[in-house]
């Protein structure tokens, strides 16, 4: 063991010199790092540095999920099209064109801590060290060693992939932007994923304690899927929750003395600019009134075709407004304008977060704005509870109209600023006692009365905002009708699977849900289903496949997104008929009958391991799914949902209580004993009880190592 550590400190002192890593001064003796498993396989890592749970952290969360992990480092070295073929290719011109390997060089000495710094420095030497240990389990060797530039530029990617950045310049490139008219909103590819969180003063609660439910719903399964993992250093970071895949630092969590959850938020982050381009000089656009010649930026893409990599030539441009592409079906030049491309602080901040020991200090992490987006629910030992709707929204010129896209002529509308946070939609201990969000407007996060003034901000803050959807419409009166809420009832609370009569898409239903048996009497079977169902969407439901075809051949005709559960939308009867029988068709053709069980057809799949699976879209607790053959036979599998959950309590000396889930296992490697072993505990909603005291994780640990 001696000689493979000996062996490892050489190699990490040469390579980290390369690449700029040596003036953090400081490398990880693995011989101080433990990663201790618990029963569920979570990593529990403990240090004496941050560097050294940075380190553990990187070799952890690669044992459990390498295979992923090392996606998004493929793009932000450029070798994603090596990878992944000609979709991996897109994603490295999508890097190239918003310049973030240019930002991270011009940055990097400057812009961040000392101490980052030297964490980052652990994460980067604890992926290297993994991949050099298992050279197998690494699918393009030249990829590695990784550098903090190479994280840092995979963080910009991500928060510029989440801001619609990407949706924004492929659109530009296909031609979508060169007809008349264009509007847009901010939901991007990512647009139908939701999250839950809420938090309750001791005002509010049965003991007089603080709660929080941190609910974020993503992907069950890949780059975008949860990874929980606890970090505890000898420097006073401890922190316990969950994080995407090759991440540096936990998304959302609780340390001993706060917690906070994240939900998707859809504040205008992104902006196009059309330029207005000389009509002889080649690439020369109007600015000011002067003529300037966009910046041309040439790469050449490797793209692996039928086992071949070919090369391949693409361009991309800046402008006065930042990235700039050119049409494919025309002579139009557009740049794409956003805040995440203008940072290299995210990590940083995510880290400061997961640091930060008191109210005051949690805000002056926020302060550094380097969070794309997310609407934040917050909660602490000290009783305060917030809600903020983060995001860097840039701070634009109100004499334009920011619907649509814009002239790129005038440096009037070339924004250069961000709001502060605090100058964004929030709520702040209000006298009610809770607060909540499930991606529904930010003015409807507490009481009626007590919410922020939407009058108070800019249209564009505004006029972006998603409505009130189901979740709000069944969590808000658990809130408000009670007086006060034990610990005990959040599970009850949250695991809700019902569609509320006063949401937008039953309001919308009701034609289906009017429809005469005597004018339509070859339906009257599956009417009498529908009108005797009590909305709620478990595994005994007859009800949830009937609703659920219908909305998927409804939806798939109008090319609807789940962003319709939240507008609602109007059906007339011929239209209603039309799509229940295409619904009742398919489920005859998929299932055998159109009077089937929900928990017979929905499952939740892992490795062989199937449990009947409850929920549905935009019920608290959210299923997704799509229609997948498992041994011959269809079923519906969620692809994306509820995909972790955190109820914590908070006494005035700290966390009293904490409790997590996932719905399938923490890891992603299918050999895994932990690839599916929460599975029947997502269905029966029993929580496993989480620590962040080091003794008694250690006490009851099942296996405890070195990273070696």
């Amino acid at each position: 063991m001696k000689r493979n550590l000996s062996f490892l400190v050489v190699v990490l002192s040469f390579y980290l010199p390369q690449f700029g890593i040596a003036q953090a001064s400081y490398i990880v003796n693995p011989q101080n790092v433990r990663i201790a498993r618990d029963t569920f396989g979570v990593p529990h890592i403990f240090g004496k540095t941050d560097a050294d749970v940075a380190y553990g952290l990187a070799w952890a969360n690669a044992e459990d999920a390498f295979h992923v992990s090392q996606d998004l480092l493929y793009v932000s070295k450029g070798f994603s099209g090596r990878a992944n073929g000609i979709d991996g290719a897109k994603a490295d011109f999508f890097v190239h064109a918003i310049a973030a390997r240019n930002l991270v060089n011009e940055k990097f000495e400057t812009d961040l801590s000392p101490q980052f710094r030297k964490y980052l420095s652990g994460f980067t030497q604890g992926i290297n060290a993994y991949a050099a240990a298992h050279p197998k389990d690494v699918r393009i060797k030249k990829a590695f060693p990784v550098s903090e530039k190479d994280v840092l530029v995979a963080y910009i990617t991500i928060m510029s992939f989440m801001s619609n950045a990407s949706d924004r310049i492929g659109d530009a490139v296909g031609g979508k932007y060169d007809k008349e008219n264009i509007a847009f909103d901010d939901n991007g590819s990512l647009g139908s994923v939701g999250s839950n969180a809420f938090a309750l003063a001791p005002s509010k609660t049965v003991d007089g304690k603080t709660y929080l439910c941190i609910n974020p719903h993503m992907f069950m399964e890949g780059q975008l899927s949860f990874y929980e993992a606890h970090l505890c250093s000898e420097e006073g970071l401890n922190i316990s929750g969950p994080m995407f895949h090759g991440s540096s630092s936990l998304a959302m969590g609780v340390n001993p003395h706060l917690g906070w959850g994240m939900t998707w938020n859809y504040i205008k982050r992104t902006d196009v600019f059309k330029l207005k381009m000389h009509p002889k000089k080649k690439l020369y656009y109007e600015f000011d009134g002067k003529w300037i010649k966009l910046e041309k930026r040439p790469v050449w893409l490797k793209v692996k075709v039928k086992g071949l990599t070919i090369p391949v030539k693409r361009v991309s441009y800046w402008s006065k407004y930042g990235a700039t592409v050119k049409s494919e079906k025309s002579n139009n030049f557009y740049a794409v304008r956003f805040g995440a491309n203008q940072t290299i602080k995210t990590p940083q901040q995510l880290y400061e977060m997961n640091k930060a020991t008191s109210y005051e200090e949690y805000w002056k992490a926020l302060r550094n704005n380097s969070l794309a987006l997310f609407n934040i629910v917050y909660a602490d030992e000290k009783n305060n509870i917030f809600y903020l709707s983060n995001s860097e929204a840039p701070d634009r010129n109100l004499a334009f109209d920011w619907h649509g896209i814009m002239p790129g002529n005038t440096s009037k509308n070339l924004w250069t600023k961000l709001l502060p946070n605090d100058s964004l939609p929030h709520v702040i201990n209000p006298p009610c006692g809770f607060v909540f969000n499930t991606n529904n407007t930010p003015f409807n996060a507490t009481c009626e009365g007590e919410n922020d003034n939407p009058n108070r901000y800019p249209r564009y803050l505004v006029d972006e905002r998603p409505g009130d959807n189901n979740r709000t419409a069944m969590l808000k009166p658990e809130l408000m009708t009670k007086q006060k809420i034990a610990f005990e009832d959040l599970k009850r609370i949250k695991f809700n699977y019902t569609i509320s009569k006063n949401s937008p898409l039953y309001q919308s239903l009701l034609p289906l849900f009017n429809l005469d048996t005597l004018k339509h009497p070859e339906f009257s079977k599956v009417i009498r289903v529908l009108n005797d169902w009590n909305l709620v969407c478990d595994t005994n439901s007859y009800g949830a496949p009937l609703l659920g075809a219908f909305i998927l051949k409804l939806f798939d005709k109008r090319g609807y997104s789940d962003g319709t559960f939240v507008k609602g939308f109007t059906i007339n009867e011929e239209e209603t008929v039309e799509s229940l029988k295409a619904g009742i068709d398919f489920l005859r053709e998929k299932f055998g009958s159109e009077i089937v069980r929900w928990g017979d057809i929905q499952v939740n799949y892992r490795a062989g391991k199937m449990i009947p699976m409850n929920g549905f879209p935009d019920v608290l607790s959210p299923t997704y799914p799509k229609p997948r053959v498992i041994d011959g036979k269809t079923y519906l599998v969620p692809t994306h949902g509820d995909t972790y959950t955190m109820f914590v309590k908070f006494g005035s000396n700290g966390v009293e209580e904490m409790q997590s889930l996932v719905p399938t296992g923490n890891s992603l490697r299918t050999d895994s004993p932990h690839y599916n072993d929460q599975m029947e505990l997502f269905r029966d909603v029993r929580l496993k009880e989480m620590s962040l005291d080091k003794d008694e994780i250690l006490k009851k640990a099942i296996r405890v190592y070195h990273p070696e």
